[in-house]
């Protein structure tokens, strides 16, 4: 070879060093460090609890036996069945997009990265919105729904007078706001501890719950229909007074037509939020050992749902056979009328009342009471609480909000600002809902498409837009067998469901979008996104600021993954 083109060769090494050095300096501009400060503290068995506790069926339970009535329609075991088919596409979903990209913000994460960062944000700000309200209403309902109607129980199988109070003093708003501050507070304090410790927290209270809830399902079996009658008649006169009526469970029984044991079609759309939120361990996913790999993700979510559904089934095939479908469906009814015959102002106080009551004495309703208060509440507060956290997390960390909220304390791992952040916004949504419950718990309950749209239907759109897109800062590798195409049909799937939902919800407005003072219904449906809009100028604000004054172009960070 002759010095000339030595001299070539050479040349072109250096020139192609210098590219690679200016590309990587280019690359690691665009992120504020180079690593997140989040540790992989999580393991299998914890997303698994994770999931399962996002997803706990009590609360599904209770509202979807209070639907019967109104739907016409008691057969809950094929519309569980069916929500769990597609709750197992959904969560394969995002087991494989968690796979791709394993970083905490879960959807906000691969949506801006495989379509754009305004999509991507825009309908996590959504989402985020609607979770911090959630998390309020939850923390108010752990008195209000789970624990005042079961103390009331109590009190009943103790003869205790004090259980009786303390049920009355709790479903007051005021006392409700208390209760719910002090629980806000502590779960603020575990969550700032780090990952590995709020998930040593939550698997203890999973693991109570679940022995609680066989206990439940032991009771259940022990319980004969009679047995019942009688426990529920006594309760009753212990309750109102020898002045209430003599056979309170016939009357209960006897009010409304019993409801026919068919499938009522809207029904999938209700209990799916048993088996639906399993793929909520997506937005820690960055502090998941092994988040990475398609089938561990997968048997954390659908293993979750599978268990979460069969104890659906076994517990509403107990409560038909043992308390029966024409008692159900009448203190449904009674209890949405606010008869003065009944000690309840809601269904679901009733019905958690009845679960309590079920048992049949007060060992086992003091466990039961535990189980349902846990479940029915609690076990959803750390998915609450650490999806807007972490989302807010990924916002910093691209620099669509101040940087310091992605700041990560040395100690503890976890993004002790947002935190702060959330559980004061937590707190103010408490305020509201003490002051102006009527309004809000209206808005509430008028909004229950909100999180599952704002998460599942972009989520299903860059499913299927994931084999389209090519990138030149990160690869996806999908097997050569399906050439893709497994994520795509799960992108539809998952589409075509969220938008089966959101039509059922929409098509029986009457009953989920019942009057709200100063609302029509028109408005509270619009409610439900309103948050995506908002969520775009939000981000497009965040641009041209950035831009401005910082000469960065935020849409660039979106081509990368971020760093661990």
């Amino acid at each position: 070879m002759s010095n000339y083109h030595r001299l070539i060769d050479r040349l072109i090494n250096v020139r192609e060093g210098l590219l690679y050095v200016l590309k990587e300096e280019k690359k690691t501009e665009l992120f504020a460090r180079n690593s997140t400060g989040l540790v992989r503290q999580g393991r299998w068995i914890d997303a698994f609890i994770f999931n399962s506790s996002a997803s706990w069926m009590f609360g599904t339970l209770i509202f979807a036996l209070s639907t019967i009535v109104y739907f016409d329609g008691s057969d809950l075991y094929s519309a569980e069945v069916i929500a769990l088919i597609f709750a197992v596409a959904i969560a394969a979903m995002y087991a494989i997009l968690t796979s791709l990209m394993p970083r905490s913000g879960g959807d906000y994460v691969f949506n801006s990265r495989i379509i754009h960062p305004i999509f991507g944000f825009s309908f996590n700000f959504s989402l985020t919105v609607w979770q911090l309200f959630s998390a309020a209403f939850t923390l108010f309902f752990i008195s209000f729904v789970a624990l005042a109607p079961g103390l009331e129980v109590l009190g009943y199988y103790s003869s205790i007078p004090a259980l009786y109070q303390a049920g009355f003093w709790l479903i007051q708003p005021l006392n409700s706001f208390i209760f719910a501050t002090v629980s806000n507070v502590l779960f603020t304090l575990v969550i700032s501890t780090g990952i590995r410790k709020t998930f040593t927290t939550l698997n203890v209270l999973w693991i109570i719950t679940l022995l609680g809830t066989l206990v439940m399902v032991a009771s259940l079996l022990a319980t004969k229909g009679q047995t019942f009658h009688s426990a529920f008649n006594s309760f009753m006169i212990a309750s109102n007074g020898t002045s209430t009526v003599a056979d309170s469970f016939s009357f209960v029984q006897g009010s409304v037509s019993t409801p026919r044991f068919v499938l009522a079609i809207p029904e999938i759309a209700i209990v799916v939020d048993s088996v639906i939120w399993v793929f909520w361990i997506a937005y820690v996913a960055g502090e998941v050992r092994h988040a990475n790999e398609k089938k561990r993700n997968m048997s954390a979510m659908a293993g979750a749902a599978a268990l979460n559904c069969a104890f659906f089934i076994v517990l509403v095939y107990l409560l038909y056979s043992r308390v029966g479908i024409a008692f159900i469906s009448g203190l449904t009814s009674l209890s949405t009328a606010a008869s003065p015959s009944l000690p309840f102002s809601s269904p679901l106080q009733a019905l958690s009342a009845v679960l309590v009551l079920s048992t049949g004495n007060f060992y086992a309703a003091l466990i039961v009471l535990v189980a349902i208060t846990l479940g029915y509440s609690v076990l959803f507060l750390p998915a609450l609480y650490l999806q807007p956290i972490r989302s807010i997390f990924a916002w910093s960390f691209d620099r669509v909000v101040p940087e310091k909220w992605s700041s990560v304390s040395s100690r503890f791992h976890s993004p002790v600002i947002s935190t702060l952040a959330v559980a004061g916004v937590i707190e103010a949504a408490l305020v509201l809902i003490t002051v102006e419950s009527n309004i809000l718990l209206g808005i509430y309950s008028a909004s229950v498409i909100a999180p599952a749209f704002s998460s599942i239907f972009p989520t299903a759109l860059a499913a299927i837009a994931l084999r389209f897109k090519r990138s030149k800062n990160w690869v996806v590798q999908e097997p050569k067998s399906n050439k893709g195409y497994l994520i795509t049909l799960l992108g539809c799937v998952s589409l075509a469901f969220i938008l089966f939902m959101t039509f059922e919800y929409l098509s029986n407005e009457s009953f989920f979008f019942f009057p709200v003072a100063g609302a029509s219904s028109t408005l509270l449906i619009a409610y439900n996104f309103i948050f995506i809009p908002i969520g775009a100028l939000v981000y497009l604000g965040s641009y041209l600021i950035r831009k401005r004054r910082n000469r960065i172009d935020i849409n660039m960070i979106a081509s990368e993954i971020p760093p661990e």
